[in-house]
């Protein structure tokens, strides 16, 4: 979470440059006459809630596209024996997405990952795999199997995917790993406590990454209750995010539905400014 404006500071051409600069890139065009229609939601008790509208924008933590390359070719140097030189690397390595059905973002992050380590030539086709590949490359202790995503927020669905599919299509017990851009640090330890995967993440989101969080010092507890308001609005069901996570995080493909619903939220009562669909 980025530290917002000081409450009462103008919604001027400077912080709405800083605004359109920042979340340059999203899958919907950011404009300001989309960011002026989505602040003016924010007057449910007076006019000047606007301003809770603006310092949470000034906090949302924005992942651009090119960021998630960077991240994901700093997460590779970290992963012990892998080389792009195959002579180099220990042990035998495969990447596929970490989706559980088609047209997943695990499939779209493993296309951003391939292109990000200069991994797109024929030369390296062998390193990716799909699923119904796992069992015939018997892979064992000694090799490494990468499952890339964009997000971890809860650990959920990670952990079902883990116990419903990949256990038992991996009986050789090689090293495997759930590579995400960020996640949550509550996934993380759900994760690594249910399954053997072990998770590689550049962000990890932490209690004062939770906007409600008392851990969260950069709103007062009216703000955190005016948010709650405008949040039932836009999700009744998960006002605070799915699993009550409370992020402001947008990737630049899409809003992590663990993230607060006035970001992304979608319908007659309510326009997000990050939909995610």
């Amino acid at each position: 979470m980025n530290t917002p404006s000081p409450c009462g500071t103008a919604i001027d051409a400077n912080r709405m440059s800083s605004w359109l600069a920042r979340f340059e890139g999203y899958r919907v065009s950011v404009s300001e006459h989309r960011i002026n229609a989505w602040l003016q939601q924010f007057h449910r008790h007076s006019e000047t809630e606007t301003d809770l509208g603006a310092r949470i924008l000034d906090a949302v933590f924005f992942v651009k596209s090119e960021q998630m390359e960077a991240a994901f070719s700093q997460i590779i140097t970290g992963l012990p024996g892998w080389h792009k030189n195959e002579k180099k690397r220990k042990g035998r390595w495969r990447f596929l997405a970490f989706s559980v059905g088609a047209g997943e973002s695990g499939d779209t992050m493993l296309h951003k990952f391939r292109t990000a380590l200069g991994l797109a030539g024929n030369q390296y086709k062998s390193l990716f795999i799909y699923k119904s590949d796992l069992l015939r490359e018997q892979l064992c202790a000694q090799d490494n199997i990468v499952l890339i995503d964009d997000f971890a927020g809860t650990g959920k669905q990670a952990c079902n995917a883990w116990r419903d599919i990949f256990a038992e299509l991996l009986p050789g017990n090689p090293k495997t790993y759930l590579m995400v851009i960020a996640a949550g640090q509550r996934a993380v330890d759900r994760i690594n406590q249910e399954t053997k995967l072990r998770v590689a993440a550049r962000y990890i989101l932490g209690s004062d990454d939770d906007i409600f969080s008392e851990a969260c010092r950069h709103f007062t507890q009216q703000d955190k209750d005016r948010l709650a308001e405008y949040c039932s609005i836009a999700n009744s069901q998960w006002p605070r995010g799915y699993g009550d996570c409370g992020f402001v995080l947008v990737l630049a493909h899409r809003t992590p539905n663990n993230s607060i619903p006035v970001l992304y939220a979608e319908h007659r009562r309510w326009k997000g400014l990050f939909p995610r669909y």
